[in-house]
């Protein structure tokens, strides 16, 4: 008889399913979907935001325009503070000058012998971190000779004659400038510029300061 009885019985327990072949309620497959879909697009923005232009803010450059024109050394540090402002320092030196004293000597642009910039840069696009079109102000400590007309009595009249004399000068410069910064993802760039601004305290210093730049550098 209790043969009989198991026999019946086996039937009924496949026929009805066990807990691990219950179907998942449509709610939970519905919430896995959306997890999976967030996930997604939280991997598909970290993928956007990798690229070293948008994700690190030290810079360095190279001002190529007086390496091969003036023989000048100039070279930078520039730091990205907001998605629209940068702040940096250059310094410049003629230790490439080869000719010097020579009546084809480019380094006579400019009268400097060496100095060091301070800069701020402000840029105007709202899609992009501290790249595009700028303005700038500047702060520029330099230190070079000037041909300044001085007056000196002639020996045999006594009238004065004006000569053309070297004078070396030490001066503090404030200007403002524009350009534009073109940084690729992988973070190298070029930054193109001209500033104009003014000498305010040595007699002997150029009244006017001229700043022309093209920088290759690297956003690290």
């Amino acid at each position: 008889m209790k043969k009989i009885t198991l026999l019946l019985l086996i039937p009924l327990f496949y026929a009805f399913p066990s807990k691990a072949q219950v179907i998942q309620p449509e709610e939970n497959v519905v919430q896995d979907t959306i997890i999976v879909e967030q996930n997604r697009q939280v991997e598909n923005l970290q993928e956007n935001t990798l690229f070293k232009r948008d994700t690190t803010q030290h810079e360095i450059h190279l001002n190529i325009l007086n390496v091969l024109v003036f023989g000048a050394l100039d070279v930078a540090y520039e730091r990205v503070l907001t998605d629209h402002s940068s702040a940096g320092v250059e310094l410049f030196t003629k230790v490439f000058n080869k000719n010097a004293g020579e009546k084809g000597d480019l380094s006579k642009v400019y009268t400097k012998d060496y100095s060091i910039t301070a800069k701020f840069k402000y840029f105007f696009d709202d899609q992009t971190v501290a790249r595009g079109y700028y303005a700038n102000v500047f702060g520029m400590f330099s230190n070079g000779t000037n041909e300044t007309d001085m007056d000196f009595p002639d020996p045999e009249t006594g009238e004065p004659v004006t000569k053309e004399i070297d004078m070396e000068y030490t001066d503090l410069a404030f200007g403002v400038g524009v350009g534009g910064k073109f940084v690729a993802k992988q973070g190298f760039l070029v930054d193109v510029s001209f500033g104009i601004g003014r000498n305010f305290f040595d007699k002997y210093s150029p009244d006017v300061v001229i700043l022309p730049s093209v920088y290759l550098g690297y956003r690290f």
